[in-house]
């Protein structure tokens, strides 16, 4: 029989994989715009890593295909937030889990509870920073700063951010209402604007309103505890320092030791201008950040303290 008419057989037993890694390769560069099709590549993890089990359990050298699997769980982690975007088109990761029941170690199907994770990062930092009154404006902003080529969305709430955050600036809060609440429609999965929401209303004595736009907030963060140190914050923004204090003083029943919730409560009392309670707030905050091991936010607290204690004082953190 000439060569040509034998019949074509793999290689080795790894080709299925290779096949599959280097569909992989090809898909996690164009996810964008792809919507309810993005669930394809999930299912193409799953049997990338089930090849994986397979293969090595007979012995198979692998090394150079887990190499190529680092460097696409790499690129995929580093696109998580656009992977969550995209499938709201099929019902979001959260209702995909139900269906699919994936094992944790499947972590690409978690990938929506990783950018909530990121975003409470985020906002930390910035907390320490001691830029409570433009947190929205710089979590926006270093979205934007993330993606070269912002996608219409990003733009469009990067400006109804500024314009809210202007509108509160200048105490114009039914201005700044309209805003978020646009910045709602568009974002409707970012806990941040119910938040900022919440307040609002709030202030504005429309508490059943309110009541539901932290309920919503609640349901897209990862604890209790999470909710009420973001909402604390957004206190401090928006001048509710008694509420920031609530909230502080909620967070410290979970946690006695959370160092943002002194910080909350610091800043709280320093607008208040009670300035003893200030100092044990901020110094019991930086006590537990030295104790933490955190040497950044620890100097970061020493500096506030200084100033507080030289006489610089002030409102808000």
């Amino acid at each position: 029989m000439p060569a040509r008419d034998l019949p074509k057989e793999k290689l080795t037993p790894a080709d299925d994989l290779r096949e599959v890694l280097r569909q992989l390769e090809i898909k996690i560069v164009a996810l964008r715009g792809v919507g309810a099709e993005v669930v394809s590549y999930l299912h193409l993890m799953d049997e990338a890593q089930s090849l994986f089990q397979r293969l090595e359990e007979l012995g198979v050298d692998l090394r150079a295909e887990r190499s190529r699997w680092e460097t696409i769980e790499q690129q995929l982690s580093s696109r998580a937030a656009l992977l969550v975007r995209e499938t709201r088109a099929a019902g979001g990761l959260a209702q995909l889990r139900e269906t699919t029941k994936p094992t944790p170690d499947r972590w690409w199907w978690y990938l929506d509870e990783e950018v909530r994770r990121r975003r409470w990062q985020a906002f930390r930092r910035m907390a320490v920073g001691g830029i409570v009154a433009l947190f929205v404006l710089a979590v926006i902003n270093q979205l934007y700063q993330r993606f070269l080529a912002p996608d219409p969305i990003t733009k469009r709430a990067y400006q109804l951010s500024l314009l809210a955050e202007r509108a509160v600036q200048e105490g114009d809060l039914e201005k700044a209402l309209a805003e978020y609440e646009a910045l709602r429609e568009l974002t409707p999965e970012d806990p941040g604007v119910f938040l900022q929401l919440g307040v609002v209303y709030e202030v504005l004595d429309r508490e059943d309103e309110a009541t539901q736009a932290y309920a919503r907030a609640q349901e897209l963060l990862l604890s209790q505890e999470e909710f009420f140190v973001e909402r604390g914050m957004v206190y401090l923004q928006f001048s509710q320092w008694e509420s920031a204090q609530a909230d502080a003083e909620a967070v410290l029943a979970l946690d006695a030791d959370s160092v943002m919730a002194y910080w909350i409560l610091g800043s709280a009392y320093e607008a208040l201008n009670q300035v003893p309670e200030a100092v044990q707030a901020l110094q019991q905050a930086a006590d537990l950040a030295d104790a933490q091991g955190n040497d950044a936010l620890y100097a970061l607290i020493k500096v506030r303290l200084g100033v507080l204690l030289g006489g610089g004082g002030g409102v808000g953190p």
